[in-house]
């Protein structure tokens, strides 16, 4: 049989190379493209641009007339949510890779964009970016990335925040001059006189050295990130070396979900304006885990998250790193399903990766997820995981919904699950077998309510109680179904269908979404 590949190339250029360079030349002298109306009045102004298609999420420019690619050069732009006419990102296509490509190729190809479009401003070499071609262009109002991973090249280009209410209004410009050093640092190790350079070009800002940590003092006084290095990797690491850096600490006393949603969002706003996209969005119950990885077997991984009562970017050495996480997805667990699970310990929940933005790569074996033998399990899984989505997908990917349905025999239809991050959580399931009244009458009393031919919960306005509750309500209707998982074989015959997050679950064929805590084989 002929591969249909076969007669197709290697790498695709989107447009010539003169063209590519005059484009992201056009792109660089562009400081603010941010809304419908900018992008109408940029659309006028030059006559081979045109807007091509608009969808709920996206806007998509032609900057071609003459078409070398099936589309030519387009200027995609991510709104900032649903139906918005304001955007967050935007990013353009340059090079596309076919799988496999021979790596002789690539970085050929590779090698040649980078080249050309360092005469392009003045862009800072970023090393572990686009397999060690990447590049970085910096104004008052945005930030421009040559980046890639192994299916294309594109630009990136990435609004700066202006505005914060939840974190300090140094924030911002705090992170716009040291996370990058941070990203940068070959090998995951940030030398001290990096950090000092940095300080002293950053107004207003000073610090004070320690043995194995930096303090960086600004006016706010509330606001002081921090460099250091980890004891447990000391072995490992250069001396005068640094691979953590602490952005926020929160007060001491309780903290609210809405408040450590917002700050982490500011946060991470701030962080994705000058890293551009990360490669895996996620978290788990210790809270959000967002990633920026590079490519390959001895690639760095940058992560984003919250630990304790701190909002650090650290640094890893991701082969080791993910296999310490796959063995605890392999090698832990419950002995039995009358033990309690370990879904609260887990390295995450869920993960969503989307390749058409995502720079880097992933790990080549990735842990499959911990499975549920009893409906106990199942709801400790479920609960971690509503707990987490509660919490972090509205401002990793805010306006979206995450979904899945749990099928099993007993069910009829399955107990759809949604999670929006507009209109809440929604549970939707057909009635049990039975006389309808007396059916209605006991899936009322446990929380249903009818909905046409069948039975929905919602909560609009979700809690931190919220999860648990949801939980409970599918453990409970799981039972009430005759599903308990007691017979020794676990919960073999439940599974989980469809997972997907996205304006729609047509997003998933873009990209996968691994919801390593909820507790069932998916499909």
């Amino acid at each position: 049989m002929n591969d249909a590949n076969t007669d197709t190339p290697a790498v695709t250029w989107t447009a010539d190379l003169p063209t590519t360079v005059g484009l992201v030349r056009t792109l660089h002298d562009l400081d603010y493209c941010w809304t419908l109306a900018d992008v109408e009045r940029l659309v006028a102004a030059r006559p081979d641009w045109k807007i091509r298609r608009a969808f709920t999420d996206l806007l998509v420019v032609g900057l071609q007339a003459e078409l070398r690619w099936p589309a030519g050069a387009e200027l995609f732009l991510g709104t900032t949510g649903p139906k918005a006419d304001s955007y967050r990102r935007a990013w353009v296509p340059l090079l596309q890779f076919r799988l496999p490509t021979p790596e002789e190729e690539r970085r050929g190809a590779l090698s040649a964009l980078s080249e050309a479009l360092r005469e392009v401003g003045e862009p800072t070499a970023v090393p572990t970016a686009a397999d060690g071609f990447g590049l970085r262009w910096r104004s008052a109002g945005r930030t421009m990335l040559l980046q890639a991973n192994d299916r294309r090249a594109w630009i990136a280009i990435q609004p700066h925040v202006r505005e914060v209410r939840h974190v300090s209004p140094e924030l911002p410009a705090a992170v716009a001059a040291l996370v990058p050093l941070l990203h940068d640092a070959p090998g995951g190790h940030l030398a001290v006189e990096d950090v000092r350079r940095a300080v002293e070009e950053l107004p207003g800002a000073k610090a004070e050295f320690g043995e194995s940590w930096v303090d960086v003092r600004l006016s706010d006084p509330d606001f002081a990130p921090s460099f250091a290095q980890r004891a447990s990797v000391l072995r490992d690491a250069p001396a005068g070396t640094f691979d953590v850096l602490d952005l926020h600490r929160f007060d001491l006393g309780p903290t609210t979900m809405e408040h450590r949603r917002e700050v982490f969002g500011e946060i991470f706003g701030a962080v994705r304006a000058v890293l551009g996209e990360p490669t895996l969005f996620g978290g788990g119950p210790d809270g959000p885990d967002v990633r920026w990885r590079e490519a390959g077997e001895d690639g760095r991984l940058l992560r984003l998250r919250c630990e304790g009562r701190r909002i650090r970017l650290e640094t890893e050495a991701a082969a080791a790193f993910e296999e310490g996480e796959r063995s605890t997805f392999e090698w832990g667990g419950p002995g039995g399903a009358d033990e309690s699970g370990d879904f609260a310990t887990l390295p995450y929940s869920w993960q969503l990766h989307l390749p058409h933005q995502a720079p880097g790569g992933t790990a080549d074996h990735l842990p499959g997820g911990r499975l549920a033998l009893s409906v106990p399990q199942l709801r400790e899984g479920l609960e971690c995981l509503f707990a987490a989505w509660i919490e972090q997908l509205p401002v990793q990917r805010p306006g979206e919904k995450a979904m899945f349905t749990i099928a099993a025999p007993q069910i009829s239809g399955g107990l759809s699950v949604t999670y929006s991050t507009v209109k809440g959580v929604l549970l939707r399931v057909g009635p049990r077998p039975g006389d309808q009244a007396e059916v209605t009458a006991a899936m009322t009393a446990d929380g249903w309510e009818p909905s046409g031919r069948r039975f929905k919960a919602e909560w609009r306005t979700p809690t931190e109680e919220t999860a648990g509750e949801a939980a409970a309500l599918i453990a409970a209707e799981l039972t009430a179904r005759g599903i308990s998982g007691d017979s020794g074989f676990g919960l073999g015959s439940v599974t989980a269908r469809r997972p997907g997050i996205g304006l729609s679950p047509q997003l998933a064929a873009h990209g996968f979404l691994r919801v390593t805590g909820l507790g069932l084989e998916t499909s």
